[in-house]
């Protein structure tokens, strides 16, 4: 009777130990890696904005006069402001991203103080067995085996039995040692959300009182409206240059595909005139095409525009780790209320970054203009996109460009705009919101 209660013990005690929780330790683990690489990505994000912030915050004072110095300051303050608005959001992702790890952490403890609790219960009650029952009675069950084969059948689960007590010995101190690294991983996790609240706050507290020397810079750019109207009226005549130069271009482009089609319409009739004297002379007149200079045919520039299209949301960034400090459309200048047309987007990113094309397509331009440095204009069919304030340039007119090919470099210190890339995009004759072509930046 002991035996077969040894028996169903043993098998009671080898079923004990659920193999979901040996998967649950695997998903916790994935989870948490997959949360650590979030909070690594906005942390390398959060730096990119630090180097720019401290970029833009070195020259606050440069200029001399009175005037463009409180204007430069003005514009470099309201750089600074955007971009660590930028950095504190970023911050309070990392900081929500941090949490949820924590979450994950305590309740990983929590089933892991569970397992072990269970763990050491079961323990007991073996103890409790043995306490009971004691060496003599296994002895005794050797000793009074009825025949050689119950002798060693006996002796091999009672050598079994010994071996799950020590394997639970073993997986009790497992458990405890899993508890440890749960437990240090926790509060390492905690100084870091500590880490970063005391940074949001530091942050918080340096942005206020820039805002506050933005608001005694308003005060003295408002007795200086003259030269502030100057300005905007210039800006108004560079974006009208702007414009005129994409429509020149675009024209350009039109009359070579009506003059194209008028050559084809010729050559047909050409080849209904009777007299083959005739007929051969208006043929030659009439046989050689009028290409772009380029050489990319109307089917292929059909197919830049349909891919350009299907890609509304989903455009790459012209640049690494950029972001736009001056949007698209109209805007209200703070000081003064004047309202400006912006045709696109300035993006801050590192001096010289690399600047690529968003599409394929081809170069049907490149030019200077006053107030946005050496442009790029790439033809995407119906659609056009420019890229302007640049360093370098490292292509030529009428290139045929595949999307993600480097076309520059953006602007560094000594560009008329600063370090961005000013990005444009045209439909047909309107400029659009880049922001509605561009996929999301960081999540």
């Amino acid at each position: 009777m002991i035996y077969r209660n040894l028996q169903i013990t043993l098998l009671f005690l080898f079923l004990l130990i659920p193999a979901e929780q040996v998967l649950a330790q695997i998903t916790y683990e994935e989870r948490r890696n997959e949360i650590i690489e979030k909070q690594q990505s906005t942390r390398s994000q959060i730096q990119n904005l630090e180097e720019q912030i401290a970029t833009y915050s070195e020259r606050l004072g440069y200029a001399t006069e009175r005037f463009d110095q409180t204007f430069q300051q003005f514009e470099e303050l309201s750089r600074v402001i955007t971009l660590q608005q930028e950095r504190i959001r970023q911050m309070n992702r990392e900081q929500q991203q941090i949490r949820e790890e924590i979450n994950l952490i305590e309740q990983n403890s929590t089933d892991l103080e569970e397992r072990l609790n269970y763990l050491v219960n079961q323990y007991k009650e073996t103890l409790t067995y043995l306490y009971k029952n004691g060496r003599t009675t296994e002895i005794a069950l050797i000793f009074t085996s009825t025949s050689f084969n119950q002798l060693m059948v006996r002796s091999f689960y009672l050598a079994k039995f010994d071996e799950h007590r020590q394997k639970q010995m073993d997986e009790i101190e497992q458990a405890r040692q899993e508890l440890e690294v749960s437990k240090e991983d926790l509060e390492e996790s905690r100084e870091r959300i500590s880490t970063v609240l005391a940074s949001i706050l530091e942050e918080t507290e340096e942005l206020e009182q820039r805002k506050e020397l933005q608001s005694r810079n308003i005060e003295l750019l408002r007795r200086d409206k003259n030269n502030l109207e100057n300005q905007l009226a210039t800006f108004q005549q560079q974006r009208s240059e702007l414009d005129n130069i994409l429509d020149e271009l675009s024209n350009e482009e039109e009359r070579i595909r009506i003059a194209e089609e008028e050559r084809q319409r010729n050559l047909a009739e050409a080849s209904l005139i009777e007299d083959p004297d005739e007929r051969r002379a208006a043929e030659a007149r009439y046989s050689r095409p009028i290409m772009r200079e380029s050489m990319v045919s109307d089917d292929e520039l059909l197919s830049y525009e349909e891919n350009f299209r299907e890609q509304r949301g989903q455009l790459p960034w012209p640049v690494d780790n950029g972001f736009i400090t001056e949007k698209f459309g109209i805007r209200v200048h703070p000081v003064f209320n004047t309202r400006t047309n912006n045709p696109g987007v300035d993006i801050a990113a590192p001096p010289r970054s690399t600047v690529r094309v968003v599409n394929d397509g081809y170069v049907f331009g490149i030019q200077p203009l006053q107030g946005f440095g050496e442009l790029i204009f790439v033809n995407h069919g119906t659609y056009k996109t420019a890229y302007g304030n640049l360093s370098d340039i490292f292509v030529r007119k009428n290139e045929v460009l595949k999307s993600g090919e480097v076309i520059g470099l953006s602007g560094d210190e000594n560009s008329i705009r600063g370090e961005v890339l000013f990005f444009l995009i045209r439909e047909g004759s309107q400029n659009v919101n880049p922001e509605n072509w561009l996929r999301e930046a960081v999540q």
